[in-house]
């Protein structure tokens, strides 16, 4: 229960007596979350208003709060207090692993950790109000806590084949961006609006035989088509990237990427996600091996009905067949995070499908926006449908 306000090295501050359900001794300015599914979902339990946990990737949203200096020292299972988050913010010692500038550093509640992180690692959920160095020895800093802000996570819809997928988007300051530049930079589009359809004014446009992008009419919400247009021969289609829409992966860069697509036949061949700029990301059938890409596709070789992932740097490329179902005509989400040059994480529809590690095969050269959509062997069209698209890229602006 709500022990209301106190007084606290000068502060006046709001705080909460909860039930901490782990077994680490806990230390003063440690995040907690909720253990907001604890019980069965369909029936009214308090405690889940009541018990906290370590941060972890599922219960990121129902951050709680920090402990307390009274209950530092204490070993659970056991009563804490918290310092609660408010809407108008209040100064507290936050325990973090970040290098801290004051009234600059975004902290964030990330998973797998009771400290603040940094801006990529989780939602954000406080600033720094002082200036330390605590990247080294991990410990405590002045900061301004103000909790989770509902419009900086995607969180509050489920993961799946309509929605961002949080696994993705709940590590991005998306809001947060708008307000300050430095953090990072971002992309969305809808297809609401005008649809730029003709080479060398924003999409780069690359047909074999024809080809074409084109806004759909008959779909609510704006859709962009990526088509053979007409041709229903082997290997014919197009190549299309948005060559200004650009990230660039690199130590202590964080990028995400998500769009929502379907295919008319699951068997064509495609490719959506990023790339280096080629108009022949798949030529004569086969996924190239030139430049720096991470995304998802499928060719030739590929297994029918199937969606496949690739991570490349230039000739060295890092392939997953069969990484998730495909159906015709039906949505579905693909998103993945490019750490550092580390890994790259891949979702279907919310879901972590696999995990590229080998260091050599992380792209680490600028990539665009890139769709490919052609014919595999013979039949209608090749048509890829966009309903949206969402990049983000945090760290390294130039």
């Amino acid at each position: 229960m709500s022990q209301g306000f106190t007084q606290y090295e000068g502060e006046l501050v709001d705080r909460k007596r909860v039930f901490y359900t782990g077994t680490d001794q806990l230390t003063m300015g440690y995040l907690l979350c909720f253990d907001a599914d604890l019980g069965t979902a369909g029936d009214f339990e308090r405690t889940r208003a009541m018990h906290v946990e370590k941060p972890s990737a599922t219960n990121l949203k129902n951050f709680a709060g920090v402990v307390a200096p009274e209950s530092s020292g204490k070993t659970g299972p056991a009563y804490i207090d918290l310092f609660v988050p408010l809407r108008r913010g209040q100064k507290i010692n936050i325990f973090t692993d970040q290098s801290v500038t004051v009234d600059t550093t975004v902290l964030t509640v990330q998973a797998g950790s009771y400290a603040a992180g940094g801006v990529g690692e989780g939602i954000t959920i406080g600033k720094a109000m002082q200036t330390v160095d605590r990247s080294s020895t991990n410990g405590t800093c002045q900061a301004i806590l103000f909790g989770v802000n509902p419009s900086e996570t995607a969180s509050t819809m489920a993961a799946g084949a309509s929605s961002p997928s949080p696994l993705i988007w709940d590590q991005i300051p998306w809001a947060e961006i708008d307000n300050d530049p430095s953090i990072g930079f971002k992309y969305f589009n809808d297809y609401m609006g005008e649809i730029d359809v003709t080479t060398a004014d924003g999409y780069v446009i690359t047909a074999v035989t024809t080809g074409a992008i084109a806004p759909i009419a008959t779909e609510q919400g704006g859709v962009l088509l990526v088509d053979s247009a007409g041709s229903t021969t082997a290997d014919d289609g197009v190549n299309v990237q948005l060559t200004n829409c650009m990230v660039k992966p690199a130590a202590g860069v964080k990028i995400a990427f998500e769009a929502r697509v379907k295919m008319n036949d699951a068997t064509d061949q495609y490719f959506i996600g990023l790339a280096g700029v080629d108009v022949t990301l798949i030529a004569a059938g086969v996924v190239d091996d030139t430049v720096d890409k991470a995304g998802f596709f499928h060719h030739a070789a590929s297994t029918d009905d199937k969606i496949s992932s690739i991570t490349a740097r230039t000739s060295a490329e890092d392939i997953t067949a069969d990484v998730a179902a495909n159906a015709d005509n039906t949505y579905v989400t693909l998103g993945l995070v490019i750490n550092g040059v580390t890994s790259v994480e891949f979702y279907v529809n919310g879901v972590l499908v696999e995990t590229g590690t080998t260091g050599a095969n992380i792209p680490n050269a600028v990539m665009c926006l890139s769709y490919v959509s052609q014919i595999e062997g013979t039949g209608t069209d090749a048509e890829l449908s966009v309903d949206w698209v969402r990049i983000a890229q945090i760290g390294g602006r130039g």
